[in-house]
Order: C-alpha cells, then sequence, then structure tokens
C-alpha cells in the first residue's frame, strides 16, 4: 500500500494550527484585563450609572471567585443580569485583553402611587433609581392584585405606544370592578374609558373628539369624557 505523503503532510500541519489556535485561545484567556469599557443604552436617562456597574463587576469577581484574569462572560453576565434596573447584559473580552460590557436598562411606562416602583414595558414592577426618575403616568387605585396588574399593564403599554398619549396622560386610575379612567395634562376633567375591551376604538373615538373640540376651545367646560358607550362620547360640563 502507497501512503499518501501528502494527506501525511495535510494532516500534520491540520494538527499544528489546531495547536496554534488552542495556544493563542488559552494566552488570551489568562491574559490580565487591562481596561473595562461600559456602555449604557439609552444613556440620556440613566437608571443606573457605569460606576454603579463597575463597582458591581468588582463585587462579583470578587465574591464568586471569578479571576479577572479568566472571565467567563457568561457567569458575570448572569450576575449583572441579576442587578433590579438591568434588562440584559453583554459581556466579552476582546483580543487586546479588554473587557466590554453593554447594558441594556429596564424602561419603565408608569409609576405607582407609593413612589417606590414603576411598572416596565415587560409588565414586571421595577424599584426607582437614585439618579434618575422617569416621567410616566401615575397609578392610582392599585391593589396588588396579579389580575389588576395585568390590565394595568396593557393600558400602560397601549399609552405607552401610543404618541399622543404618551405626551399627555399623566394619571391612570383603577377602580375595585376594574374599571378605568385617565388624566390628561392640561387638562382638568377625567376620561372614563370603563372595561378595557375596544381600547382602540375608544381611544380613536376620543381623538376625533378632541380634534373638534379644542378647534372650537370647549374642552375646559368638560368635567368628565365618557368613553364607555359604543361609537360615541359622552361629555357631562362642569
Amino acid at each position: 500500500m502507497r501512503f499518501s505523503w501528502m494527506k501525511i503532510k495535510l494532516f500534520f500541519l491540520l494538527v499544528l494550527i489546531s495547536g496554534l489556535f488552542y495556544s493563542t485561545i488559552s494566552v488570551n484567556n489568562l491574559r490580565d484585563i487591562s481596561k473595562t469599557d461600559i456602555y449604557i443604552h439609552n444613556s440620556s436617562n440613566l437608571f443606573i450609572t457605569k460606576d454603579s456597574i463597575k463597582n458591581a463587576v468588582v463585587e462579583i469577581i470578587t465574591t464568586k471567585n471569578i479571576r479577572k484574569s479568566s472571565v467567563h462572560s457568561q457567569a458575570l453576565e448572569f450576575e449583572l443580569n441579576k442587578i433590579e434596573l438591568v434588562k440584559n447584559s453583554d459581556v466579552f473580552v476582546d483580543v487586546n485583553g479588554n473587557m466590554l460590557i453593554n447594558i441594556e436598562q429596564r424602561k419603565p411606562i408608569a409609576r405607582f402611587l407609593d413612589n417606590k416602583s414603576y411598572l416596565d414595558e415587560d409588565g414586571l414592577i421595577m424599584p426607582k433609581s437614585k439618579y434618575y426618575s422617569a416621567r410616566v403616568p401615575v397609578i392610582r387605585g392599585y391593589t396588588n392584585t396579579q389580575d389588576q396588574l395585568s390590565l394595568i399593564y396593557k393600558l400602560s403599554k397601549y399609552i405607552n405606544n401610543d404618541k399622543f398619549l404618551s405626551q399627555s396622560v399623566t394619571e391612570i386610575v383603577i377602580d375595585s370592578n376594574s374599571n378605568f379612567s385617565i388624566k390628561l395634562r392640561d387638562y382638568k376633567f377625567i376620561m372614563l374609558i370603563g372595561k378595557l375591551n375596544n381600547l382602540g376604538l375608544k381611544i380613536n373615538n376620543f381623538k376625533a373628539f378632541y380634534t373638534n373640540a379644542s378647534a372650537n376651545q370647549i374642552l375646559n367646560k368638560y368635567s368628565v369624557i365618557n368613553l364607555q358607550f359604543d361609537n360615541q362620547v359622552v361629555c357631562v360640563k362642569k
């Protein structure tokens, strides 16, 4: 049987390349972290700061016995994601030994009346930050039940995704029967929504009424604007 020297040479070449690749990875993993760069999304509104993340990284590496010279990004990400104001983190070390940390903050869409916590964009309760207060609608009437929270989230998310409402709504009120009303900035009337069925239709009816009433400057004549009836807006004068 004749040997194929070309195949043998190719085999040893692949072994050599694999060894060099493994060696490079090993050296890179053992290299000390020379610098840490932190990037926070939506950095104009900081609920957390770069310094607080840096301090958290130092504490995590120390308490979890993660050596700086061999940072396991997944382990570090897992711990960073436990921080209450962090939605997601992405950690990696580049070829120069720099650790890069990308942080996505949680985003509040409403604030509870106790002024201690928010409702975030995923329908979860998040704590307030000592660095920044979000300008979002205040929730009144919430009695700490999951059913109520789900309904409040549905309305809050709708408001947050609507350009007009997100700029105008200051309060979201829920009563004991899970009927909703909201208040708008610069107006004293209460807007009764009732149940959240046909929510889009109710809001569109209000917008049509609002456009006409604003043009005629009559909005401030009303104390209540009721959207609970099908295809109509019922107003109560002061």
